[in-house]
């Protein structure tokens, strides 16, 4: 637990997508989540429940796992006592879960934290599918929007005015294709297709969502959440992904009105490991504790 602006007892919430359960890479992981040192920490691809024991033991926090419907679990570790967690996959609509976690703050406060892990198709299907996904995890977490809660984690979907650097994205897709390690940037062509739609980006002749589309992010805050980070830094582009060189913002921490006036900061994580410890770089937020 940490201190906010002007002494206020604050709690710390990271939400980080480890990539194929960390493969390989779980001491690098382990390294990044040790520097930030969260209260509260939300796995997506958390695959292999194993290393998240271990890593859970390593950081001395609970756990609570959250198998999805397809390989790409998720799961939720806390140095608060977690007094109870479901899993809410939704089969047939979510391609991975929703977990549910709910703590004992200090002080007594509960709080309920949700973390998901939207369908990473980049399409305009991918994109309404994403949408479905969405549907169905408010609709499950309607019922306490009145009650202190988090929403969280890799939504694979761009915020309405968020740039997309589409010329990194399309390195980051020719790495995985050539198997490159994590970290490794491409030196930047001027005749890349990705190249040529940023020129039609900065021109304004494309707009990104005709790129990316944004459906999801709206229906969210349609909802009455905020986006906590866009809440916090209006011009700042925020871009978690792909970690060695990011191009676009695909990890969110959603509040609902209950939690808005209790966040103090939502960053992203900007350390040299977490450049190559996964392909998405953690979100990290902070929240007064309720006086």
């Amino acid at each position: 637990m940490q201190n906010g602006p002007e002494n206020r007892p604050a709690f710390s919430l990271m939400t980080y997508n480890i990539f194929l359960g960390g493969a390989g890479r779980m001491d690098a992981i382990t390294s990044v989540v040790e520097e930030i040192n969260p209260d509260l920490l939300g796995i997506q691809e958390a695959d292999n429940e194993q290393a998240i024991a271990q890593l859970a033991d390593r950081l001395h926090m609970d756990y609570v796992y959250g198998p999805a419907n397809t390989a790409h679990h998720v799961a939720f570790l806390s140095r608060f006592p977690v007094i109870h967690s479901a899993n809410h996959p939704h089969p047939g609509i979510l391609r991975k879960t929703m977990l549910e976690a709910h703590v004992q703050l200090p002080g007594n406060g509960e709080l309920v934290l949700y973390v998901v892990h939207l369908n990473a198709t980049a399409t305009p299907g991918g994109e309404r599918w994403r949408v479905r996904e969405m549907e169905a995890i408010l609709g499950s977490i309607a019922p306490r929007a009145a009650t202190p809660h988090l929403l969280f984690g890799d939504c694979n979907a761009i915020a309405p005015g968020d740039n997309v650097v589409v010329e990194r994205l399309t390195a980051h897709i020719t790495n995985r294709v050539t198997g490159a390690d994590l970290g490794y940037v491409r030196r930047q062509r001027s005749l890349t297709f990705g190249a040529l739609v940023d020129r039609g980006i900065k021109r304004g002749l494309l707009a990104p969502e005709m790129v990316m589309p944004s459906y999801v992010v709206p229906h969210v805050l349609e909802a009455g959440y905020i986006d906590c980070f866009r809440h916090l830094h209006s011009a700042e582009p925020g871009y978690s992904f792909p970690a060695p060189n990011p191009a676009v913002r695909l990890d969110y921490i959603f509040a609902p009105p209950i939690m808005q006036q209790r966040l103090l900061s939502c960053e992203v994580v900007d350390l040299q490991a977490a450049r190559t410890a996964s392909d998405h770089r953690p979100l990290v937020a902070r929240f007064a504790l309720a006086e």
